[in-house]
Order: structure tokens, then sequence, then C-alpha cells
């Protein structure tokens, strides 16, 4: 594929939510957080690979999306829409929600994490994804979601100490970063050992398997399941793609760093399935995360143990770890619906299907009734009038007084987004030609 094309699209899936973070365009928008992941759904689908190289940022820093990564940006488009779907936004539009900034950094984060390939950008992202989800927490109004907060906050600290720790460790070791490189570079150190410790505790203390799961627990227990689902992706999905990435799994054998994954793993699995016993029926989709979590920790000691069976079978933990954050949108996305229509009993479950499916429907009719009836119109009216306003501006302090303007309407940006649309595939087809 073209170079321009790669480029343009690799920074629109990042650029456009942080270009939606500012207040003066997602106050006008509807479902910003959706038309943020646009970008992302259209690498999702393309079936190539895409790469850019950023030496200005650091030497072998980068992004790109290949056939693994591919498999966690698919996952994190259907967690990103489900989650969004069902989060609280303001009852009228023009009003300003802070968390929904919040959501869109946290989402650039959590992206930008994904389509990394080097350590350097990986923990950039990863350090925005993870304060942006330590505001979500703190502007929580339950008391226990901002201990939860707290609590993380201190845990954040301490992990990205040790992960930056590491990465130095590795600068020593290797100039370059990128992931591929690093396998091979950190099972010729001296130091690979320390690494190893350092990089599995910086993990540990972020994706907060036991005994540092408190911070999970509280938050996971006082918030909505889309919120839950949205906390798994972050902190804990991304942290596992961490230990994917960084450590030096089919390169290298440590059977002791590998037995204390297992053990971890095993004591998390542990107290999920004791945590079933004492839970209501609605929170044992947490017990869930919980267990998911578990399993994929004792993928990765395996790894760690057997580099060849690592070998054979690794490329597969992508796949595992897709599947289980689809179908945890899946039940995320039931258990909302039920907790929409006021459903409490655990006898309701029989009809759980036929109420997804109607409010499938319902949602679907209504979205084209308000785009064809009110959007529509509306866009087209607006647009003409703003175009034929613009030919009669007379100099450039005219077009400066007005710029703020402009920007506050939702109907430029949407206009842009289809510019945007029409650029790519105008690039395309020079491409294919």
């Amino acid at each position: 594929m073209n170079a321009i094309v790669s480029v343009f699209l690799l920074l629109s899936a990042l650029g456009l939510p942080l270009l939606l973070a500012f207040p003066a365009l997602h106050t006008h928008l509807p479902r910003p957080i959706h038309m943020a992941l646009l970008p992302a759904v259209m690498l999702v689908f393309i079936p190539v690979d895409l790469a850019i190289e950023l030496p200005w940022f650091w030497q072998g820093a980068g992004l790109g999306v290949d056939a693994l990564s591919r498999w966690w940006l698919a996952m994190s488009v259907v967690v990103w829409g489900v989650g969004a779907a069902f989060f609280p936004t303001p009852a009228k539009r023009n009003i300003y929600n802070p968390q929904t900034s919040l959501l869109l950094l946290f989402m650039v984060g959590q992206i930008g994490a994904v389509l990394a390939t080097d350590m350097m950008v990986f923990f950039s992202f990863t350090t925005l994804m993870s304060y942006s989800c330590i505001g979500l927490l703190l502007a929580h109004g339950d008391e226990a979601t901002r201990r939860a907060g707290r609590i993380y906050l201190v845990l954040l600290i301490l992990a990205d100490i040790l992960l930056f720790e590491a990465m130095m460790m590795a600068t020593a070791t290797t100039q370059y970063l990128d992931f591929a490189t690093l396998a091979k570079a950190m099972t010729l150190s001296k130091s690979s050992s320390f690494y190893l410790s350092m990089v599995i505790v910086g993990i540990a203390l972020k994706v907060g398997v036991w005994p540092l799961h408190r911070w999970l627990s509280l938050s996971y227990y006082s918030v909505r399941p889309a919120m839950a689902l949205l906390l798994w992706l972050g902190p804990v999905a991304t942290g596992l793609l961490c230990g994917l990435r960084w450590l030096p799994l089919g390169e290298l054998a440590a059977p002791m760093a590998g037995a204390v994954l297992i053990a971890i793993g095993f004591a998390t699995i542990l107290y999920a399935m004791l945590s079933v016993l004492w839970v209501q029926w609605k929170q044992r989709l947490i017990c869930v995360f919980f267990i998911s979590t578990g399993g994929v920790v004792i993928g990765l000691g395996m790894g760690l143990i057997e580099p060849a069976l690592w070998n054979q079978y690794g490329g597969s933990a992508h796949v595992i770890v897709a599947s289980l954050g689809w179908g945890l949108a899946l039940m995320t996305a039931r258990l909302e619906w039920f907790k929409d229509r006021g459903e409490t009993s655990a006898s309701s479950n029989e009809n759980l299907t036929e109420l997804t499916i109607e409010r499938w429907f319902d949602a679907f009719i209504r979205w084209g009734r308000w785009m064809g009836n009110e959007t529509l119109p509306e866009l087209r009216a607006s647009w003409f009038a703003r175009w034929k306003g613009f030919w009669q501006k007379r100099g450039w302090q005219n077009a400066f007084d007005t710029g703020e303007y402009f920007l506050q309407r939702w109907s430029i940006a949407t206009t842009l987004l289809l510019l945007l649309v029409l650029v790519i595939l105008v690039l395309l087809l020079l491409d294919a030609m």
C-alpha cells in the first residue's frame, strides 16, 4: 500500500480521538467516541500490514499493524463500541462532560499501545492511558471508586518506575528497542534475570492480579458493567499485551520467572472462583474478568518455561485474548440491557436473547429516524448557509474572529470527516492504478 496512505491511517487512528478530546468539538457531536473509532475500524478491515517509523522520537520507534496486532485492534474496536454505547452521557448536547475527554484520551493511549512497535512508544501510550483511567476513577461519584483510583495511582507509579528501569536496561543492551530486536537482545544480556524480574513485577502491578487486585475489586463492584469492561481492556488487557511484547517469549528459558507467573495466575483464578460464592449473580461477570486474566498469565509463564512450546503455539495467544475480549463485551452488553430493562431476578435469563435483539432493532430504528428526519436536513441547510457566508467574508481578520465559532459547530466536524473518507478512497484508487 502507498506509504502516504499508511501514514495517514495510522496517524488518524490516534489523531482523531485526540482531536475530539477537545470539548469545543465533541460537545457538538453525536456519539463522539464511536466517531473516533472509525480510523481504527478501517485499519482492522484493511488486509495488509502497515508500518511507519518515528526516528525523531527514538531509534527504532514506530507504529504499525500486522496479523497479530490486528487481533488486538479488532478486540479494542468491539470493546470500545460496546463500552461507549452504555457509558452515561449528558441528556442534552452542547453540555460539557469531562469524562468524555478522559475516555477519548484513554482510547488514544490504549490504541496507541496496540499499534506501538517498540518499547518507548508503548510505554508513552500506556502512561497516557493509565493516568486517564485514574482521572475517570477519581471523577466518579462513588467513594469506593475514588478509593480504587487512589490505590491504582500508587501502584501505577511503582509499576512505571520498574518498567522504565527495565527499558533503560534494555537500552544499555541494544540501541533499537523494537520488539523483534528486543527479544533477541535480552537473551544475550548478562542481566536478563533482573530485567525479567522488573518486567514481571511491573506487569503484576498494572494488571491487578492477586494479591494486588484490591483496586480492581473496588472499581469493578462500584461502576457500571460497561465501565468495568473498559477497565479490563485498558489496564488489564494492555498489561497482558506488555507481557507479550516485553518478555523474551520463545527466545529465553526462565523456569523460575515462569513458575512465579504460573503461581500468580492460579492464585488469581482461585480467588475468582471463591468470590463467586459470595457475590451477587450480576457481579459474577467480574469473576470472569479475573479468571480470564489469570489464564493469560499462566500462558505467559508457560512461554518462559518452555520456549519451544511457545514458538509452536504462542501465536494463538493473541487470538485467545481477542476472543476473551469479544466474549466479555457480549456478556457486558447483555448485562447492561438487563439493567436498563429493570430485570433483577436471575429467572429472567430466559428472555435475555429476545430482549437483546429487540433492543438492537429499536436502537437502529431510532438512529435511522433521527439521522433521516433531523440530522441530514439540518446539516445540509447549515452547510450551505456557512458556505455562502464563507465567500462573503472580507479579510483575514474576519476569518480568525469566526474560527472558534466554526469549530464549535459539529456539522463542520462531520463534513471534515466525510472529506477524510473521500481522501482515503481517492488515495486507495490511485494506489490500485
